[in-house]
């Protein structure tokens, strides 16, 4: 079993780190490391993304995604290791003669120059042929859906609009791999919603890699094919978003990709339910091998997959809380609860499903609490 504090990759993460390999992948990293004085920002890893693949790298500040990039676009050397781009190795190639390109949260446009030329600016700068620019600059805009905006400044136009035409000249010379850091970052919560679906529509039009980096959960949850999960330097996990919020391997993946309970536990060995202090064994899915007897383990059950009640259910594994909280959401009811001796959890109960029984209950009430051993997983320390 992995535990977030362990350096080892899992042997499920290192499969699927280099899963599809009968195709050529669009960026394959091998033993990339990098340090900085004595401090390795990224361990030893190795990565292979797919060819038109929407892959997120997500992790929380200064766990070492944007470093990782960097190495990709070529801006930082790897301290060891090797990235190949389509099978060829870029190990020493300045960024310029890497078949990519790159969409920052700045979006780095030219006020002085219309939406036309900012989008044409690196084909004229490799000299390509006039009726070809013009083909390539509408056709990009035409996906980024600006076409008739051509002749605009980019001071006129909205928020959401300059990002567009941002996308539009990092795609315009259709790279192998466009990579992009927090692009979203400068818009408002509305338009940032807005743009995921935008964003994913494009990629998935134009079929080209995007590597999109990230801390935002639901960005990468909504729009990625797989997300890579970083934290400290290392990847802790690999896999597509269900996989991700429903399996995750990890105590860190378990509570920084969405909301989780995170249940104190000791490890009663292979095969047996693990047992909470107050309550005694509880249904859950062990992760990889299991932990000796009495080690310190935790139980992760997602608010969603509990199930709570004021009476006994009349089937399947309970047991008994305090209400400690109740809270009215508008479209949910947000019940926090004490379990056994040291376990605090909360689970969401729509309102549309909120029957009189559970609605008469105040704080200090017991309430019954339930959960399906396949909704639980079982996390080493």
């Amino acid at each position: 079993m992995t535990s977030s504090t362990q350096t080892a990759m899992p042997d499920s993460l290192m499969a699927d780190s280099r899963a599809g390999q009968g195709e050529t992948p669009a960026v394959r990293l091998t033993g990339i490391t990098k340090t900085f004085g004595d401090n390795m920002v990224v361990q030893p890893l190795d990565l292979d993304i797919r060819q038109n693949e929407f892959f997120s790298i997500l992790g929380p500040s200064g766990c070492g995604k944007t470093t990782l990039m960097r190495m990709i676009t070529g801006f930082e050397t790897p301290t060891d290791g090797s990235i190949e781009l389509a099978g060829s190795s870029v190990d020493g190639l300045p960024t310029r003669k890497r078949d990519l390109n790159m969409l920052f949260q700045s979006y780095a446009l030219f006020p002085h120059l219309t939406v036309f030329e900012n989008v044409a600016f690196e084909l004229r700068v490799r000299r390509e042929p006039k009726k070809d620019i013009t083909r390539r600059v509408q056709d990009a805009l035409d996906l980024v859906r600006l076409g008739d905006l051509g002749e605009r400044k980019t001071d006129q136009l909205s928020g959401g609009q300059r990002q567009r035409v941002a996308l539009a000249r990092a795609v315009v010379s259709r790279p192998a791999v466009v990579l992009l850091d927090e692009p979203l970052g400068a818009l408002d919560q509305q338009l940032r919603k807005e743009m995921q679906i935008e964003l994913k529509r494009m990629q998935r039009d134009v079929g080209i890699t995007f590597i999109y980096v990230t801390h935002d959960q639901e960005e990468a949850l909504s729009m990625s094919d797989r997300i890579a999960v970083m934290w400290k330097g290392r990847l802790l996990q690999i896999g597509s978003p269900q996989e991700i919020y429903d399996a995750p391997a990890t105590e860190f993946v378990a509570s920084f990709i969405g909301s989780c309970n995170i249940i104190p536990a000791i490890s009663a060995g292979p095969g047996n339910a693990p047992t909470v202090a107050g309550i005694g064994e509880v249904p859950a899915v062990e992760v990889g091998a299991a932990e000796p007897v009495g080690s310190h383990v935790s139980v992760a059950v997602r608010p969603e997959r509990m199930s709570v009640s004021a009476s006994a259910p009349a089937t399947g594994w309970s047991t008994t809380g305090t209400l400690t909280e109740a809270v009215y959401l508008g479209h949910e009811w947000r019940y926090g609860i004490r379990l056994g001796s040291d376990a605090h959890v909360f689970t969401t109960v729509p309102s549309t499903q909120l029957g009189p029984e559970l609605g008469a209950l105040r704080t200090g009430d017991s309430i019954f609490v339930s959960w399906a051993e396949k909704d639980a997983r079982v996390l080493a320390e």
